[in-house]
């Protein structure tokens, strides 16, 4: 098990949230648009938020920690990966993740970067675990 070394703010997921997401994205699924299909499906009888919504909102809630100066040091995403959904996100849930570093190296084609794996794993109100997912990154070593 790996240390958390950021525990985010929060961000409640609001029905206008998932209905822009599905608009930007064009996943129309209708137990992310559809109150009465969502009332009649096994999953609770809400209308869920979308898997990429809630990582993004996570990744977001990751940056405002400004855990590095985003600014200031370049980095760049490698992917996700060993992405999970355990359970689903409701409008209404409000969201936090908790971070931990998985494992660094040294970046075997730019020598002056290193891979950083981040595990996230997103909780919404009651503990639950809602998603997890790692997250690599390139980032530059700064000198000191």
């Amino acid at each position: 098990m790996n240390k958390t070394i950021v525990v985010t703010g929060s961000r409640t997921i609001t029905e206008a949230d998932i209905i822009m997401f599905a608009g930007i994205s064009g996943d129309t699924h209708p137990a992310t648009t559809n109150r009465e299909y969502a009332a009649n499906t096994s999953i609770n009888g809400k209308i869920i938020a979308h898997g990429l919504l809630v990582i993004s909102v996570s990744e977001g809630l990751f940056v405002m920690t400004n855990y590095y100066d985003w600014e200031r040091i370049p980095l760049v995403t490698l992917g996700f990966e060993n992405v999970r959904f355990p359970n689903p996100v409701f409008q209404g849930d409000t969201i936090h993740s908790e971070i931990s570093i998985v494992s660094t190296r040294n970046s075997r084609s730019q020598k002056d970067k290193k891979v950083i794996v981040f595990h996230v794993e997103v909780k919404n109100q009651k503990g639950d675990t809602v998603c997890e997912y790692d997250h690599p990154l390139l980032v530059e070593v700064e000198e000191k």
